[in-house]
């Protein structure tokens, strides 16, 4: 990545020019990690579940707070809105946030959520200098293209993946989710990096990573984000944007 670079390269014993038209640079990615880390959020989502406590004669039931399942989230906009999968709050009766580098989560409510395409909305506090993150155009993605995905995989925060964009529009179901033109890259996507940013290499959000294929490594998806910014204009009310 970088400039335009000539190789030569052997056909048939004979040398041949080559050019390599390159966009971005992997350096950017290194300085977008570090730009925008408070802005990618890890969500843990907290369930009341019942336990069985024993006692002279039988049990008795204690409604226990657990932490059910982590995923990620980035902010989209300054007054606290942060996006994510709807599949990663499902089933909270509370959910927090943690920012990176901030010693405490803090509670987030859900504003809005879809189950059909797999998007929710959270408001929260946001801690001081928090940046927003900026949103590109999906339908300018090329196959080749090289992105980089920010999350929270297995709970581990902040971890960066990088690949390419392998296809797009694709269509995929999960379940009794349909999924419409999803982009496939083999960044490396796993549990805990849904709801999590896909960034181009100006440092653009262009997707949501939202899914693996357990069958296979190197293929993720993501939800393209010009589907996720007309949701975000519904979402959010007019007099707050």
């Amino acid at each position: 990545m970088g400039k335009n670079k000539v190789t030569t390269q052997r056909s048939g014993g004979k040398r041949r020019n080559v050019r390599l038209i390159r966009t971005g640079s992997f350096d950017s990615f290194v300085d977008i990690a570090e730009q925008y880390k408070k802005a990618v959020v890890m969500i843990e989502v907290v369930e009341r579940r019942p336990r069985r406590i024993p006692f002279i004669g039988g049990f008795d039931l204690e409604m226990r707070r657990e932490v059910t399942n982590v995923g990620t989230g980035f902010v989209c906009d300054r007054r606290g809105y942060i996006i994510t999968n709807q599949h990663v709050i499902q089933g909270a009766t509370e959910v927090l946030v943690h920012f990176n580098g901030e010693k405490k989560s803090v509670p987030a409510k859900v504003i809005k959520s879809d189950y059909q395409l797999d998007l929710a909305l959270l408001r929260t506090t946001l801690p001081p200098n928090t940046p927003v993150l900026r949103l590109g155009r999906s339908d300018q993605t090329r196959v080749g293209e090289w992105v980089m995905a920010i999350g929270n995989p297995l709970g581990l925060e902040h971890s960066v993946t990088v690949g390419v964009i392998s296809a797009v529009n694709r269509p995929v179901t999960i379940g009794d989710r349909r999924y419409k033109q999803l982009i496939q890259t083999d960044a490396a996507i796993n549990r805990g990096n849904s709801g999590g940013p896909l960034f181009n290499a100006n440092g653009e959000v262009i997707g949501i990573n939202t899914a693996v294929s357990h069958n296979s490594q190197g293929i993720g998806f993501a939800i393209g984000i010009d589907l996720v910014r007309s949701i975000l204009r519904r979402w959010i009310p007019p007099d707050e944007k």
